[in-house]
């Protein structure tokens, strides 16, 4: 089986890779399996403010993937922000589509962004990991465990965000209530 993924940053690749060694449905060939990673554009803003921009942001990486490689699955991985009443909540998206152009998303948890940073987001329009760099003086919080991971005092890792969504976009190519 050949997976494309739609990121070179390490911390995904690495989540991706520890899924998928952990999920049910790639148990009898987890030694078959390559990983072919690639830097993709979205083809919209680096600073997406709703579900909607998050989901197609993943989406439009995924099918760019498509002209580099052809392969059973392409993954995208990437965090959002969106407004649900009076509040603005961080979150992971993971789009995973099949070479049959099926695709999922699965979501992580969200987690409620701290006043400050959503101003810098919302009003300074600032990207998120300079905001935290600034705060945490960390240099590539992206690369390590994330902002979540510092808001929820370690107790959400990337791994374990990225893990959730993971499973919730791949279960439906497995799953027979799809097919229903």
């Amino acid at each position: 089986m050949k997976i494309a993924i739609g990121t070179t940053r390490t911390p995904k690749i690495a989540g991706i890779k520890k899924w998928i060694a952990n999920c049910p449905y790639f148990q009898d060939i987890l030694a078959e399996i390559e990983y072919f990673p690639h830097n993709v554009e979205s083809g919209i803003s680096n600073m997406p403010l709703s579900i909607d921009e998050v989901m197609l942001w993943a989406k439009n990486r995924a099918q760019n993937l498509k002209s580099l490689e052809s392969v059973d699955y392409y993954i995208w991985i990437e965090w959002g922000t969106t407004k649900i009443w009076e509040k603005k909540y961080i979150f992971w998206v993971v789009y995973v589509e099949n070479n049959d152009s099926e695709g999922h998303y699965g979501f992580s948890p969200m987690m409620e962004v701290l006043g400050l940073i959503e101003k810098k987001l919302y009003q300074e329009w600032l990207e998120l990991w300079p905001i935290m760099w600034e705060l945490s003086w960390n240099t590539d919080i992206r690369s390590e465990n994330g902002s979540m991971w510092a808001w929820s005092n370690d107790m959400l890792t990337r791994t374990d965000e990225f893990s959730s969504a993971f499973q919730a976009a791949i279960s439906p190519f497995y799953n027979e209530y799809y097919t229903m």
